[in-house]
């Protein structure tokens, strides 16, 4: 046991009090003998014996009195595992006073002598007994940890993840998580280990001192790019479990976002973690719900992210509203486009800080949204030159949240690629041509593809250097063979091969084609193309389209049936079969090196085993993929197989945050290809990257915050964009109850208060407070003391009239 305000203790000496005013307030009663009134005199004897005992009784109800109040404001506190030993000792001290409570009474009634001195020695052993025993697990006993004596290892993991930078007027949650834990740290003993954690990758540790936990406190600001939530208080767990200190504690700061929190509650490692010996105890500070309407930009969709010079460009983006819903009149919303300034000259590093291109408004929308609605705005790019341009858009106003408030993306404007469509029958040349320059003509010079269509006896004297990608429709084997499509796709070209009924089966494979094994005829009502590659760029789109795609409706009759090689990437196959339907061909071989390996053909082939558009004579029993007026599935594949043969389908200048993207740099000239300069945003200096001579991309790390990143090098120029997910900054809330529910109530706790939080770490060695029993003991004994002197002083009045009424008789019989 100890005391927390031990210096209280003094005013047990008040105890004193009753004991001196009783023995000065004693008087000695005359003595006086008369006969006649003997049985009166025996009378009085036996009232003064009883009222000596109330009046003993009465003092030590004082005494009791103000000893229980002293004790109580000297807030008496025990360790929990001993709480069991000082039960039984105050049991043993309350069948003490009991016994002693009997013995007054058999001495008030004169029972026999053995009884009441009985009564007597067994009250005071008893008593003896207990505080004997008391005293011993005083000065004995495990002290129970006390704010002022007892040090904790303490972790504080603070979640500042994007919600975490939510703003009002009366609720700014940085500088309440700031606050909190600061006031966390200020409250522990110095001598206690205290570490600092965020949501950031930073290894764990603890602090030297309270200052240096207070300046990391400080350091923290809400983060695009976090480490899950569970992961960080597995970490914090760990390391204070790696501390002698017996009180170990974990207190996580936190807004309880579902994306935070969903799958803690749905995996019990955390929970078991906090059972392992030593056992930590965790504490989850809710900082509560979100009281107020958050606009967020949810999604931005370009229309084209490679446009054709003088091209406007279309930029879809999705308003949403969060948190408590807008009034019926709803919620005005306007965003606003905005495009870099083209300028050559920057960035630049200009006074040790970043001088950037400035943006300037192109395009404004505006909304009225009610409710927890969300609403669609089209804005759009005005036509740009070739080169890289970096654009945003922007909400107008202010909100609690401001991360959600600003999209960015990136555009790069391509001249026209070249392309060759070769195919015998003109018209299904037409038919693909148009594909792939729609919305545009074959012939309008603002397309993004420049198409010239040739016959297979016009291939060979056709210079294939002066195209990016050959299309090749209903080849046949010695066409895939020749040695010049060889050379094209070791130069860097791309090829899309159709097969259909011109091609022949072959057993032996080729640097182009794999074996071809037959010719394949599916009976009514065929087979259709069904993706297994949703990760491959040429495909991906397909598989993010909303409801999918119908790809049943597009039936598929005859095919040619290959046997794909280790180095062939499927990227669809025939449904119900696993005969490829479309395949890339990675081939690679030994180079003269032994020790390395190198691309034979360094450009892309992309291989279809039925024809297209399968639209003459001879082709249209093969399929239906361009039969009819719905037929936008193969529309979109063959402009996205084209988009990647031509590369210009820049799907990594716009991506996540938190995303390694890779840049190729094969425009650089070897010799000035040595450093590059990484300007980020929010930061005040460019990150150098040193890059080998001979590289032919760089991959980009540490992108962690959203914004517009310029990468600069001798004659070099580009740059990407980085938005943080679109769940990022939602409002919703995980029940605490759900939480509670997934953890043990022994090790975990969840506050709104600072005067909630426990700061004992381990269970087995928290304290016990017996400051509200002292209080109610007080109260208990105030109450005896006021009643029994009522009635004593009550029977006193009459025993001080029997008295009167004695010594009247007593003088007249002396007269």
């Amino acid at each position: 046991m100890t005391f927390l305000n031990a210096t209280l203790l003094f005013g047990l000496l008040a105890a004193a009090a009753p004991v001196a005013l009783h023995l000065l307030s004693r008087r000695e009663p005359q003595k006086v003998v008369f006969s006649s009134i003997r049985f009166l005199t025996q009378r009085y004897e036996t009232n003064r014996s009883r009222l000596k005992i109330r009046r003993w009784w009465l003092l030590a109800l004082r005494v009791a009195a103000i000893a229980a109040v002293a004790l109580a404001f000297a807030r008496p506190v025990i360790h929990q595992a001993l709480s069991l030993t000082w039960l039984t000792i105050g049991l043993i001290a309350l069948l003490g006073i009991g016994l002693l409570v009997f013995a007054g009474i058999a001495f008030s009634q004169c029972k026999p002598k053995a009884l009441r001195f009985s009564l007597l020695v067994a009250a005071i052993v008893t008593l003896v007994v207990s505080l004997l025993w008391a005293i011993v697990m005083y000065a004995t006993g495990t002290p129970p940890p006390s704010d002022s004596q007892s040090p904790v290892a303490m972790a504080i993991v603070i979640d500042n993840s994007p919600t975490s930078g939510w703003k009002t007027r009366n609720d700014d949650r940085t500088v309440r998580m700031h606050d909190l834990a600061d006031w966390l740290v200020s409250r522990v003993p110095r001598t206690s280990r205290i570490a600092i954690l965020d949501r950031s990758a930073a290894p764990p540790s603890f602090a030297l001192d309270a200052a240096s936990a207070i300046a990391q406190v400080e350091g923290t600001h809400p983060l695009a790019v976090t480490q899950p939530l569970e992961a960080r208080i597995d970490a914090a767990i760990r390391l204070v479990r790696t501390s002698d200190l017996p009180s170990r504690t974990v207190v996580v700061i936190s807004d309880l976002s579902e994306l935070t929190w969903k799958g803690i509650v749905d995996d019990p490692t955390l929970s078991e973690q906090l059972a392992v010996d030593p056992t930590v105890a965790l504490t989850v500070f809710d900082l509560g719900s979100f009281a107020a309407t958050n606009r967020r930009l949810s999604a931005v969709n370009v229309s084209d992210s490679t446009p054709p010079a003088s091209s406007p460009v279309a930029v879809t983006a999705t308003v949403e509203l969060d948190g408590e819903p807008a009034s019926d009149q709803g919620l005005p919303v306007t965003a606003e486009l905005e495009m870099a300034v083209p300028n050559p000259a920057l960035p630049v590093v200009r006074d040790e800080t970043i001088e950037r291109p400035t943006f300037r408004v192109v395009d404004r929308a505006s909304a009225r949204i009610s409710g927890n609605a969300s609403s669609e705005l089209v804005l759009n790019v005005p036509p740009l030159s070739v080169g890289t341009h970096h654009g945003r858009i922007r909400l107008v106003g202010n909100d609690p949240l401001s991360m959600d408030d600003i999209r960015y993306f990136t555009l790069n404007v391509l001249p026209a690629s070249p392309i060759l469509i070769v195919c015998d029958n003109q018209d299904e040349a037409r038919v693909i041509g148009q594909t792939i320059t729609t919305p545009f003509t074959i012939d309008d010079p603002n397309a993004e593809y420049r198409v010239e269509m040739i016959g297979y006896r016009d291939f060979d004297v056709v210079d294939l250097g002066d195209y990016d990608a050959v299309l090749l429709l209903d080849p046949a084997n010695p066409m895939m063979q020749s040695e010049r499509l060889g050379d094209f796709l070791k130069g860097g070209g791309g090829v899309l091969a159709a097969l259909g009924p011109s091609a022949s089966a072959m057993t032996n494979p080729t640097d182009v084609l794999p074996p071809i094994v037959r010719r394949w005829r599916v009976p009514s009502p065929g087979s259709f193309l069904q993706l297994s590659d949703s990760m491959h760029p040429a495909i991906s789109p397909l598989t993010s389209v909303p409801g999918g795609v119908p790809w049943n409706e597009f039936r598929v009759y005859q095919y040619w049936q290959i046997r794909p090689q280790t180095f062939d990437r499927e990227l669809a196959v025939y449904a119900g079969t696993e005969h490829p339907a479309m395949v890339e061909r990675n081939r690679f071989a030994t180079s003269q090196d032994a020790n390395e390996s190198s691309p034979i053909t360094p450009g892309r082939l992309m291989l279809l085993t039925t024809p297209l558009p399968a639209l003459s004579d001879t082709t249209r029993d093969w399929n239906e993929l361009f039969s009819g007026t719905e037929a936008w599935p193969a529309f979109l594949l063959v402009r996205q197989v084209v988009d990647y043969l031509t590369d210009r389908n820049s799907e990594a200048l716009t991506m996540q945050v938190g995303n390694a993207p890779t840049v190729s740099i094969n425009t650089v000239d070897e010799s000035r290809r040595n450093r590059l300069q990484l300007f980020p945003p929010e930061e005040s200096s460019a990150v150098p990257i040193d890059v080998d001579s001979d590289a032919t991309e760089v991959t980009l790390t540490n992108i962690r915050n959203p914004g517009t990143y310029w990468l600069r090098g001798d004659g070099f120029k580009t740059g990407f964009s980085a938005n943080i997910t679109e769940q990022a900054t939602r409002l919703d809330r995980v029940d605490p109850e759900e939480l509670r529910s997934a953890f043990s109530a022994d090790h975990f706790k969840i506050v709104t208060n600072m005067e909630q939080i426990d700061w004992s770490g381990d269970s087995a060695s928290q304290r016990v407070s017996l400051h509200s029993p002292a209080m109610l003991l007080a109260l208990i004994v105030f109450l005896l003391e006021q009643i029994l002197a009522n009635r004593f002083y009550r029977r006193r009045q009459n025993s001080v009239s029997a008295s009167s009424t004695l010594t009247s008789a007593t003088e007249g019989a002396k007269r």
